[in-house]
């Protein structure tokens, strides 16, 4: 039995806004800011605390606002990774956290002596804000630069305090942290640390600005490509893959925010949400499969196993929509499942994307986010001097004029597998044109990353020799390199391109050895683009071509 329910905040359906609009709504933003304040500062055991909260995802491995405690917990987070309910348990995980957040600025509204009425109002409509990284992967300053904001204060008057969502500071460090090195000694959540220890926001914002091209096309391929729940909803490896799933985007994000030349806390799954900066990325995860559903209407949950164990799930136990989402209840003795969660009505939110869309069918809702996606993340056309390649690929993958021919093209990628497992944390692969191998440093060579997020405790080490041929994968998207340096998605001229390129790669881990298990290859998947349609269609008359001696690992 739970101690709190996860019913989602009052006051109706209303909109989580893109933190680029948030900032600029002065109650939205203060209260935002104040209820951080609030819940932080909160007693590390309060159950409605940041500190408890965030530790629901990992650490302290502990169970949340539970009446009695439950016999033989598996020592882990209650987070599902790798698996059919990602997408599902951390749209329950993300409710929660809602409503207690706009139960604390409720709280904060009622402090205010000029025009209390509009702020507890404010507050009823305030929802936790997204951070749309597949449009723009770089958030404004008050989430990742600025170290004081401007707020309007209690008497109406305009102040600066410091800002709760640059960093968490814990108060104390908990004693579970004590086997994690760095991250038992770090008052607060850090991110992108130097090999000094010490937090490097000038390279995340590098980096970031390297990585938002191919975080575009990765999210644009994610919503169009993958058309059944196994292959969008999770890392692990799915027969017909040929683009990320939801899963993998997630965790480009958490590794490049959280890993420099050493682990931050983003980048641990144990130690993630304590990032502030989480939660605006997870109810962006959380849009995403909102616009997956919406152009897939009638696909939802399928059946899977929980490849590693949770909090409340068993390792390898066999799961589908109706298993209990541990630890977010209904009521005191009902738990969440799948089934229920396909409407974000029945927990109080929606999205901007879907404004114009209430009441429509769910044909009409699906070519209206089917373009939206297209316009908000596809490829444009050429401008200026006619780029066939470019037209062609904008024909497939974005802003598509109307065409009377069946358009073929081949969609390449960079397509990477590996054991999960093997090594024992998160972990980089960094591609590049350039023979050495290449760096950050390196703007004008760098193609794109592919990013492994986990962590491990001795009993999770144990479920990972049980599982040590599971396979993850990922994908790297080459065509807009293709279109814009040689003109041409054919297989001959894409071999001998990237030959003469030196396309290159590097691992980048804190530990000291091979990832033997890594296979890359470069793949073409034959598409055909049918008269009058909008999603290209994968072409069973031509075989997909395959290089496997084209990228070159560089050692580091």
């Amino acid at each position: 039995m739970s101690l709190i329910a996860t019913v989602g905040p009052t006051g109706g359906v209303k909109n989580r806004l893109n933190i680029v609009d948030f900032v600029k709504n002065e109650k939205f933003f203060t209260l935002y800011v104040r209820s951080l304040e609030l819940l932080q500062a909160k007693e590390q055991h309060d159950y409605s605390s940041f500190f408890q909260l965030a530790g629901i995802h990992g650490l302290p491995f502990t169970e949340w606002a539970k009446e009695r405690p439950s016999m033989n917990l598996y020592k882990a987070g209650y987070c599902t990774h790798g698996q059919v309910l990602f997408p599902t348990w951390h749209r329950t995980y993300l409710s929660v956290f809602e409503q207690i957040l706009q139960g604390a600025a409720i709280e904060v509204a009622k402090q205010f002596t000029s025009n209390q009425t509009d702020w507890v109002q404010a507050a009823q409509d305030l929802r936790q804000p997204y951070w749309d990284w597949g449009f723009e992967l770089m958030p404004p300053d008050e989430v990742i630069k600025n170290e004081e904001v401007n707020i309007t204060n209690y008497d109406g008057k305009k102040i600066s305090v410091k800002n709760p969502i640059l960093r968490y500071h814990f108060h104390p460090i908990d004693p579970s942290f004590k086997p994690y090195g760095d991250f038992a000694t770090w008052r607060t959540t850090v991110r992108n640390p130097d090999r000094n220890r010490r937090e490097d926001i000038p390279g995340l914002i590098k980096k970031m600005r390297l990585e938002e091209g191919q975080i575009r096309e990765k999210t644009y391929n994610m919503l169009k490509f993958n058309d059944a729940w196994e292959r969008f909803s999770n890392h692990g490896i799915s027969d017909d893959q040929h683009a990320n799933s939801l899963e993998s985007v997630h965790d480009d994000i958490h590794v490049m925010v959280g890993y420099g030349k050493i682990e931050g806390h983003m980048d641990h799954p144990f130690f993630a949400a304590f990032d502030p900066i989480f939660w605006l990325h997870h109810t962006n995860v959380d849009r995403l499969l909102s616009l997956w559903k919406a152009i897939n209407p009638d696909v939802w949950v399928t059946s899977g196993r929980n490849r590693d164990g949770t909090m409340g799930i068993a390792p390898n136990a066999q799961i589908n929509s109706e298993t209990p989402l541990e630890p977010f209840y209904q009521s005191e003795d009902k738990v969440w499942t799948s089934a229920s969660l396909a409407d974000t009505a029945r927990l109080g939110y929606s999205y901007p994307d879907f404004d114009k869309l209430v009441g429509g069918t769910k044909e009409l809702i699906r070519d209206a986010i089917d373009d939206l996606i297209d316009e908000r993340y596809g490829s444009k056309p050429s401008s200026g001097a006619r780029n066939t390649a470019f037209d062609l690929l904008a024909d497939f993958k974005g802003i598509t004029k109307e065409h009377k021919e069946d358009l073929k093209m081949y969609d390449w990628t960079i397509h990477v597998a590996f054991k999960k497992f093997e090594l024992k944390e998160s972990f980089s692969l960094l591609f590049y044109f350039a023979s050495d191998g290449g760096d950050y440093d390196q703007e004008n060579c760098f193609v794109g990353s592919i990013n492994a997020f986990r962590g491990t405790t001795p009993e999770t080490c144990a479920n990972c020799q049980d599982n040590e041929n599971l396979i993850q994968e990922g994908f790297i998207h080459l065509n807009h390199y293709l279109a814009r340096d040689l003109e041409s998605f054919e297989p001959q001229d894409v071999h001998k391109f990237l030959k003469e390129k030196g396309l290159s790669y590097k691992l980048y881990s804190r530990e000291d050895k091979s990832l033997t298990s890594l296979s890359v290859k470069i793949e073409g998947r034959p598409l055909h683009l049918p008269p009058g349609e909008h999603r290209p269609k994968y072409d069973h008359t031509q075989a997909r071509v395959v290089f496997d001696d084209v990228a070159v690992h560089v050692i580091n």
